[in-house]
């Protein structure tokens, strides 16, 4: 069959409307078995299971011929249609259809084929297995190759699968299974031996036994096992091209150094192993590899494998730039904890170090001694900009950047200071010759993130491909019952849940008169949908408001009356939010009382003590339900399979389409969810049919990705804001940039304030980005600096202003802040390296030589933790009507002693009672009052006033985490995440500024854990221990093996593994050439039986076998 008959076919029933409705028929009986849904409730199906097991033959042998004919991107669409066909038909536990087993067997298969590893791992978990081959499969299948590997390695001594024995026996059917199953098995180990090693002949072997078996198949007329081996084959050049060792090697030098390195950390973990890359990944690597681009911007679904394809673009960095630093900015602390952790769980074992800044906005000689230990440096953007504008030559080492969340960007003031902080970056980046690599899920407008970081518009890889599917539905709540409506490919049938949930009379108690239902009110109808869809795995309800988050999970208790307190699999992950948890808020808090019946709820007000646990928490385990606002959806990884929307609105404002994707996109876990549950609610109760139409067709309005918001410049809708304004008090353009380089703001409007905070935004971006750029004064480069900014590129899209217009705006502003400042570089100078916005860095100014006087007079005098707190009461009375922190300051009567108890690390929870105490202690404690004394610093040291500089430089530290001196910080950053804890443990050392590193006293910690274990309360001491689990690497210890001679084998084969069957020593080739039982050997093998990476090479110079070790989490003993 030529490629064009092969297409008409397919053409031909992708027409044919009647098939088609059969699909989608079976499609939406699917989701119907998938929510164990009543078959009394189905609609009245058309369809006939043999009539689609037939169609979906014919979709999956379409799609092998278009693989056969060397076409294997026309082959996957046919292959994976077939394979859901039969999934749907077959794949459900509710039902049990004839030759279920076998037909989810096929589709497992054509998924693999079609490299959507997780569907096949999903299926193959619902398939009972009732012969050796299908066991094998779909142990294959399932990655579980431990087991595989102990079942193939026992057929190969057993005497039926003997070649002598073959060929002697008399059954024809029994010697023909024979066949089949030992040549299958010896394909599949072949198939694992080449992920672990990247020994391409084993792949050669397995393909060319496979078509001699599939040749024997046809001959005797046995289509249910040529299929298996038919797809087998095809399975072996897709393997053969999604490896990891084939996908590298196209980009890297893989037989040596870091880059095999990183190949056996993935494919040697302990758990969850990685053998191939996502199709998006592969396809990705091209562009973002590529030497000729500056970088690449790549757009695509959650859970698709953004982390991985950043990891290799920081191994190519750093395997080919020898000495640089990569730099990977996360929006936010949560995500960066959850990078770091990621990160360094592949690249610790192969000595490449990643480290995450800590802290908010302030750089400091902590950070410093991390940096210099650290190849790969996580920090958010406001850290990243106060390491680099405190330190040139760390800078200067930056080769790579990565922007995770590349979508953030807009109006707000946050957003706008990064915007103009990457124009920054963009001149330090260029000087390097570094590379910016922007990721995201839900970036519509890539192409203009790219060519701004990138310089080409073509930089952008995105694709829709991701490994479960998505499920969209609505939860109409009508008063009385839930129904869930799921969209669905048939247009003839709804599919859905009808009373889904249904009110029922609850018992009277005590003296109740008034008959109760449950549920009776839509959060009510929420909870009980999600408890119901619970047993599908973990659930997410968005509400709207903060206050909401506890209200949602009171009415989802009650639906738990007959449940038991929730077990966590992982106490250590438990007992560290237990620990922050009561330390923060105390033993009777809601966020523990809930946490203790898997109901996980989060908000904006969650202390970072306590919010970084309970994301590990929501990642690793699976609660019953996860309650939350929009905070939880920016970058943190859940492991959830259903969303639920109680509401499309965010503290009364619609949420943007983007932040709905970006919360919808977190359903579905790869090799956990076939497809991933999005419910928006319908609340009918009460209103017109008019309404409830409107309010539907928002909802689906929600559904079209096409209607994902643009990442759009703030800094070009601060510009338009402006230009609106003065137009509206008869301002021309042209006379609005002459106020603004005249710095004349009063004239623009009334609100000269407001006006001079806007702009305060940039200004300092716009100093700093001048001050490199000028070297006498002159403001031309201006025009081509900012012809390629954000703001210049988006402006030339609009129809409200020009590029041109931006271009004249920031250049008039530039000169605006040279007129507010002056021409002197120090004093410029003093001000970018502060990090403070430049109208508030000009008040501290005003007030320097006053704060010195204070510090001095500080100095003077015995230095303690109560003179440390006079000395912040002292400096707080002098900065807090500065901008900055005009703002956050909160008055309180209790102000002196809530700042005694924050700097003397009392727990927070005896804090709070205090008026204003938590406010207080996370917006102006935690943030705000630390980066400007880290500001004050600089300019101290800028003035060589080194005492001083390091007095205020420590001060603003101990302000930041609430502790009473350095030692504490370090064990706090080290991994004790109690501050009370942490101030305990650090009166089991002397007094230190900046001598030791964080890492001295976690090693110490963990290495006298016992010795201080009399020493320390119990509540330190728990938190010892959970530093020294958290902080274990699972590294296995073995006894090495002697070099050792064998005969002539090394004739047949150059390696060798030890394995243990059915009691005996056997020494056995990779390929199963040579099997030799050596159980009288007086070589003792027992400590490298059967341990994956360990093998024995024939050296043919020393003419002697030698063992090797390629499992990177393995270490022998000296």
């Amino acid at each position: 069959m030529t490629l064009d008959q092969i297409q008409e076919k397919l053409d031909k029933i992708e027409k044919d409307s009647t098939l088609q409705n059969l699909i989608a028929q079976a499609n939406a009986r699917y989701i119907l078995y998938n929510t164990s849904e009543s078959i009394d409730n189905f609609p009245k199906y058309t369809i006939r299971d043999d009539k689609l097991n037939l169609l979906a033959f014919h979709y999956l042998n379409l799609g092998c011929r278009f693989i056969e004919n060397k076409h294997s991107k026309d082959g996957i669409f046919p292959l994976e249609k077939g394979a859901s066909i039969l999934e749907n038909v077959h794949g459900s536990t509710e039902v049990n259809t004839k030759l279920g087993n076998y037909y989810g067997l096929i589709s497992s298969l054509s998924y693999y084929v079609c490299f959507q590893y997780s569907k096949a791992f999903i299926l193959i978990k619902k398939i009972e297995n009732d012969t050796v081959i299908s066991k094998i499969v779909s142990l294959f299948l399932g990655r579980n190759y431990h087991q595989l590997l102990e079942i193939i390695n026992n057929m190969m001594v057993d005497d039926i699968y003997l070649d002598e024995n073959l060929s002697k026996n008399d059954d024809e059917l029994e010697s023909s299974k024979n066949i089949y199953e030992i040549i299958i098995a010896r394909s599949l180990n072949n198939f694992i031996k080449y992920f672990y090693t990247g020994d391409k002949h084993l792949l050669e072997l397995a393909k060319s036994n496979l078509q001699s078996l599939k040749e024997i198949a046809e001959i005797k007329n046995e289509p249910d096992i040529w299929w298996v081996i038919r797809l087998l084959i095809i399975i072996t050049d897709g393997i053969s091209q999604a490896s990891l060792w084939n996908s590298l090697e196209k980009h890297f030098d893989i037989s040596v150094g870091l880059p095999r390195n990183y190949i056996q950390s993935l494919t040697y973990k302990k758990y969850g192993g990685i053998y191939e890359l996502f199709i998006t990944q592969r396809n990705s690597l091209p562009l973002v590899l590529n030497k000729e681009n500056t970088g690449c911007v790549v757009s695509i679904p959650t859970s698709s494998g953004k982390t991985r394809i950043a990891e290799i673009a920081i191994l190519e960095c750093i395997t080919k730039n020898e000495g640089s630093k990569v730099l990977y900015i996360a929006p936010f602390r949560s995500l960066a904890y959850e990078i770091e952790n990621s990160l360094d769980e592949i690249f610790h074992s192969i000595g490449v170090s990643v480290s995450h800044l800590y802290g908010g906005s302030l750089f400091s000689k902590l950070d410093e001694k991390v940096i210099d230990e650290s190849d790969v440096i996580i920090a958010t953007p406001e850290k990243a900009k106060a390491m680099l504008r405190g330190n040139n030559e760390i800078l200067n080492q930056i080769k790579l950047v990565v922007i995770d969340e590349g979508h953030l960007l807009g109006a707000d003031k946050r957003l706008i200071v990064n915007e103009i902080f990457y124009e920054e970056l963009r001149y330090f980046i260029k000087q390097n010759n570094g590379r910016f690599l922007i990721l995201s899920a839900v970036l519509p407008n890539a192409e203009d993130l790219a060519e701004w970081l990138t310089n080409s518009n073509e930089n952008v890889f995105r694709e829709n491909w991701r490994p479960s599917d998505e499920r969209l539905g609505v939860l109409q709540w009508n008063g009385n019952s839930v129904d869930l409506n799921w969209r669905s490919t048939d247009t003839e049938r709804n599919s859905f849940n009808p009373r889904f949930i249904v009110s029922q009379e609850q018992p009277l108690k005590g003296r109740q008169r008034r008959i109760r239902f449950f549920p009776e009110n839509k959060n009510q109808a929420i909870a009980s949908t999600a408890y119901k869809l619970r047993t599908f795995g973990p659930v997410l309800i968005f509400v709207g408001l903060k206050v909401s988050v506890f209200a949602m999970a009171r009415e989802y208790d009650k639906c738990l009356i007959e449940e038991n307190d929730f077990v966590f699999k992982n106490q250590n992950d438990w007992k560290a939010f237990e620990l922050a948890c009561i330390e923060s808020y105390g033993e009777d808090s809601e966020w523990l009382y809930f946490a203790r019946k898997g109901i996980l709820c989060h908000n904006g007000d969650l202390l970072s003590d306590v919010r970084l646990p309970l994301e590990r928490l929501m990642n690793k385990e699976k609660p019953r339900v996860i309650i939350a606002t929009s905070t939880l959806g920016q970058g943190v990884n859940l492991g959830i399979s259903t969303v639920i929307f109680s509401t499309l609105y965010q503290a009364g404002d619609p949420i943007t389409s983007r932040d709905f994707w970006n919360i919808a996109g977190r359903a579905g876990r790869a090799f956990v969810d076939h497809e991933g549950k999005i419910l928006v609610t319908l609340d009918t109760v009460g209103k017109t049919n008019k309404k409830i139409t409107w309010e539907r067709n928002l909802i689906f309005n929600y559904f079209d990705k096409a209607k994902i918001d643009n990442a759009q410049s703030g800094c070009l809708e601060l510009i338009k804001v402006l230009k609106s304004v003065a137009n509206s008090n008869d301002i021309s353009f042209e006379k609005l940039i002459e106020l603004i380089a005249d710095n004349n703001i009063s004239e623009i409007h009334g609100n000269t304030e407001a006006i001079n905070n806007s702009l305060d935004w940039i200004d300092d971006g716009l100093l700093s980005l001048h001050s490199i750029n000028s070297t006498d004064n002159n403001y031309d480069w201006t025009d081509d600096y900012f012809r390629k900014s954000l703001a210049y590129i988006q402006a030339e899209q609009s129809e409200e202003i020009t590029g041109e217009e931006v271009i004249q705006f920031l250049k008039a502003r530039t000169k605006g802040i040279i007129t507010k400042v002056g021409d002197n570089r120090e004093k410029w100078n003093s001000i970018i390296k502060s990090g403070i916005p430049l109208n508030s860095d000009l008040q501290i100014e005003d007030k320097l030589e006053l704060l010195i006087n204070i510090i001095q007079e500080h100095l003077a005098n015995e230095i303690n933790i109560d003179t440390k707190i006079k000395l912040l009461k002292n400096i707080e009375n002098e900065i807090n009507d500065i901008n900055v922190l005009s703002d956050e300051f909160i008055e309180s009567v209790n102000q002196d002693e809530i700042r005694e108890r924050w700097l003397k690390a009392i727990p927070l929870s005896e804090i709070a009672p205090l008026d204003q105490a938590t406010s207080i202690v996370t917006k102006y404690y935690s943030y705000s009052l630390p980066w400007v004394l880290n500001g004050i610093s600089k300019k101290l040291k800028n003035k060589e006033l080194i005492e001083e500089a390091e007095t205020i430089e420590e001060l603003s530290i101990l302000v930041e985490l609430g502790l009473p001196n350095l030692v504490s910080v370090k064990i706090y950053q080290s991994g004790i995440r109690s501050r009370s804890s942490a101030n305990e443990i650090s009166g089991l050392y002397d007094d230190e500024l900046w001598d030791k590193s964080i890492k001295f006293y976690k090693n110490d910690l963990i290495r006298n854990m016992e010795l201080y274990q009399d020493l320390l309360s119990s509540e330190a001491y728990q938190w010892l221990v959970l530093l020294s689990k958290f902080s274990k690497r699972e590294t296995i210890v073995l006894k090495p093996i002697s070099n050792f001679i064998f005969g002539d084998k090394h004739k047949t084969t150059n390696r060798l593994d030890a394995k243990i069957i059915n009691g005996k020593q056997y020494l056995i080739s990779p390929d199963f050439k040579v099997i030799e039982d050596i159980s009288g050997s007086d070589i003792d093998f027992s400590s490298v039986n059967d341990v994956i990476g360990v093998y024995f090479d024939y050296d043919e110079d020393d003419e002697v076998w030698k063992m090797i070790n390629l499992n990177p989490y393995l270490k022998f003993e000296e």
